[in-house]
């Protein structure tokens, strides 16, 4: 009885290994690349550098991976893109794919170009007046960065110090 029991239990560690170790994702690096974009660039236009390799930190390149379920390679630059405010295109790319049971998702890092003095996202830019209610408190003040896909940094009128705040949470106004 003992001997079966032992016998049955190997059985389903040995399935529970093979499982376990087939179902894991694999991390390819796909290749690297000078330029990429996903729309037209003016060539006439000077671009400058806004974000040096966005995306491609160890910590974004594991959250960017856990995350993605991007399987187009233009939806994987705009989305690089989109996350830098004024962000229009990638120099010194590097494209990563995740292979989880059967789908191959895409994720990709690299410096970020875009024209300067354009730094709008979600229709805020630099030096716009914004307003946001903390605690029941409406405050004022002035977008000084705009930092990622959902936050900015903003300057309360009558303070020194900027603090992030999330694009959802304020509000433009008009002065």
């Amino acid at each position: 009885m003992e001997k079966t029991f032992t016998k049955v239990l190997a059985v389903i560690i040995i399935i529970a290994t093979i499982t376990t170790i087939t179902s894991c994702s694999t991390v390819i690096d796909l290749g690297k690349l000078n330029m990429i974009s996903d729309r037209n660039i003016d060539s006439k236009m000077d671009y400058v550098l806004i974000k040096n390799y966005a995306g491609g930190s160890k910590k974004e390149i594991k959250k960017g991976l856990k995350r993605t379920k991007t399987i187009s390679l233009d939806i994987a630059v705009d989305e690089t893109v989109k996350n830098v405010a004024g962000g229009e295109f990638l120099k010194n790319v590097r494209v990563y794919g995740l292979k989880k049971r059967k789908k191959m998702y895409l994720l990709v890092e690299g410096d970020v170009w875009g024209s300067a003095g354009n730094e709008s996202f979600r229709g805020f830019k630099l030096g716009d007046t914004v307003q946001w209610k903390e605690l029941g408190v409406t405050h004022k003040g002035t977008i000084t960065g705009l930092t990622d896909a959902t936050r900015c940094m903003v300057k309360e009128d009558g303070k020194e110090n900027s603090v992030s705040l999330k694009f959802a949470s304020i509000t433009k106004v008009s002065e």
